[in-house]
């Protein structure tokens, strides 16, 4: 469905970056979209040059063939989905708060479909986005992390990356530190390869400030990490937003010129609701 929705996105607009927009999609994964469908067809499209798109004729029979029929199914989809359940996958950090509180406006909304949230960490939720288990899923990257070939990802928020310390280490009281500062110290991470994604774009950013981190896996998830670290077994990374979990005795220091991004996954070309339930955790992020 998604190459056929893009193609008549492309049809219509006669340009890949109005499409794209129109869509809520990348405009290589639009033009990827195309390509596949053009390669199924076994024939070209769309004659592009560096300053127009246009219509082949094989093109424009292919649009009137399907552009009714296509925008039917999706209306079908739109207005009958009972039964259909939204399922919505979250590493432990956003779901404190801000999944719970978009969660309660999309039910708010008489459009909205039923939510099943599932905690899950970022690996099970790109597996289980590829397998169509779970339809949306949100979770923490570091900048410039590689995006699976076969997902989109969405920005909903930035924020300072801290480092989490025992009361009474030596830079407990510190407002900032570069990463070189820490070089010394025990990180504490998930004792599976649950944090892969996370974990691989940290160690680049430790191997870029000079020094290979010592990887200690003994908790999965923040709260477990959180109170090792005030047991004195190491320190850990964490988005700003873990602060606010409170119950720990342990400080948090920003990491100098280090930031976090939380996304959301989804497969390609996500309809209206997942795109809703997006826009509903960037309000409350």
């Amino acid at each position: 469905m998604s190459w056929l929705t893009s193609f008549i996105a492309v049809a219509e607009e006669l340009h890949f970056g109005r499409a794209a927009d129109r869509l809520h999609l990348s405009t290589s994964a639009v033009s990827r979209h195309v390509r596949l469908l053009e390669e199924e067809f076994g024939a070209p499209l769309f004659e592009r040059t560096s300053r127009s798109v246009l219509l082949t004729a094989d093109g424009r029979r292919v649009y009137g063939e399907i552009a009714v029929p296509v925008a039917a199914l999706r209306e079908a989809f739109g207005r009958d989905r009972a039964g259909v359940m939204l399922c919505v996958a979250y590493v432990s950090a956003p779901g404190e708060r801000m999944v719970p509180a978009a969660a309660a406006r999309f039910g708010a909304d008489p459009l909205g479909l039923p939510l099943r949230l599932l905690p899950a960490s970022s690996s099970e939720q790109r597996t289980a986005l590829v397998d169509g288990r779970v339809d949306l899923g949100i979770q923490w990257v570091l900048p410039g992390a590689p995006v699976p070939p076969d997902l989109e990802m969405t920005p909903i928020r930035d924020e300072p990356l801290t480092v989490a310390l025992p009361a009474g280490h030596r830079f407990a009281s510190s407002t900032s530190l570069r990463l070189g500062d820490l070089a010394d110290e025990d990180w504490l991470m998930a004792v599976d390869s649950s944090d892969l994604a996370l974990r691989q774009g940290f160690v680049a950013a430790c191997q870029r400030a000079g020094f290979l981190p010592r990887v200690r896996g003994e908790a999965t998830g923040f709260k477990a990490q959180l109170s090792l670290v005030a047991a004195g077994r190491g320190v850990c990374f964490a988005p700003a937003v873990a602060q606010d979990s409170g119950g720990f005795p342990v400080a948090f220091v920003r990491i100098h010129d280090l930031s976090v991004n939380l996304v959301a996954m989804t497969r390609p070309a996500p309809d209206r609701h997942l795109r809703r339930f997006i826009e509903l955790l960037r309000a409350v992020a």
